[in-house]
């Protein structure tokens, strides 16, 4: 329950996003990642787990462009497409894991894998072409913003797993420096816009959850838990996701939606839940999953 707490949070982040698009991008960064250090600063102190951060200079540097990166793309992609368009895209990143990880050594990008591929690509198409419109030029940009972010998503996760796993408190040292760097770059490119309070207690919400405790809840799940059962959970989030939104009156309900939401759901969970039960036996359930999410 723990764990699956984590993916209620990751599938609550597109509605919470949507609520501050008029908040500039780096000021809400400076936000949420200052609120996520602060957490993450208390416990480590608390717990006296400082001295776990010790980490070669090149995983700080893929940990901070993974996580910065990902957010950073996360947040502008809602804020130039629609939100469930925005939202599926980005859980493209289980797919492309799958892909990826056919190229690296001692891998085989299998029938299987392809065809999983195609299913995810194929639910994106129905998505966002519009019939006789074909599709809409003015959300483009969102769009490649989207597929970026879960480009790098997915780089981040393999080389996450190739170089082994990092303490999870980490992740809020990346979130203090990205909050560092959000400011600089805020006061410098951005006018400052007063957030009401609906939106201020949604950036301390992002903050608190989908930044921090969702990483902790999810470590602490496929440690303490049954990580096989928590990985197939997460290949719902695309649908959660997509309820929450429509719920909240944040996308209307369509047949092309719907599809898109099966096939990319289909995607990920043809490509890496095993067919035979001698390839589940073979499964590491520490190796895979710094990030399991999406997310947000």
């Amino acid at each position: 329950m723990i764990g699956y707490s984590a993916l209620l949070c990751w599938a609550l982040a597109a509605p919470l996003v949507v609520q501050i698009k008029s908040i500039p991008l780096f000021e809400t960064l400076t936000i949420v990642f200052s609120v996520s250090f602060l957490i993450s600063s208390i416990k480590l102190t608390l717990c006296q787990q400082w001295s776990q951060l010790k980490q070669p200079w090149f995983l700080w540097l893929i940990g901070f462009l993974g996580i910065y990166g990902n957010d950073i793309l996360y947040i502008a992609a809602f804020k130039h497409a629609p939100a469930a368009h925005a939202d599926l895209i980005n859980y493209l990143w289980p797919i492309i894991v799958i892909l990826f990880t056919g190229f690296l050594p001692n891998e085989k990008l299998s029938v299987r894998h392809l065809f999983a591929a195609s299913l995810g690509f194929a639910g994106v198409y129905v998505l966002i072409y519009q019939h006789d419109q074909g599709f809409e030029r003015q959300y483009l940009f969102g769009y490649l913003l989207a597929f970026l972010d879960a480009l790098v998503w997915s780089i981040y996760t393999l080389m996450a797993r190739r170089y082994g796993k990092s303490p999870v408190e980490i992740i809020g040292i990346y979130c203090g420096v990205g909050a560092v760097c959000s400011l600089l770059i805020h006061l410098q490119l951005e006018i400052v816009v007063l957030p009401n309070l609906q939106q201020c207690l949604i950036l301390l919400l992002m903050g608190m959850t989908t930044q921090c405790l969702a990483y902790f809840f999810w470590d602490f799940g496929i440690k303490r838990g049954d990580f096989k059962y928590l990985s197939i959970l997460s290949f719902g989030n695309p649908l959660l996701s997509i309820f929450f939104l429509i719920a909240f009156g944040m996308a209307k309900p369509s047949m092309e939606l719907f599809i898109a939401s099966i096939l990319i759901t289909l995607g990920g969970m043809i490509g890496i839940v095993p067919w035979r039960a001698k390839h589940a036996s073979k499964n590491n359930p520490g190796q895979p999953h710094v990030c399991l999410k999406n997310n947000k």
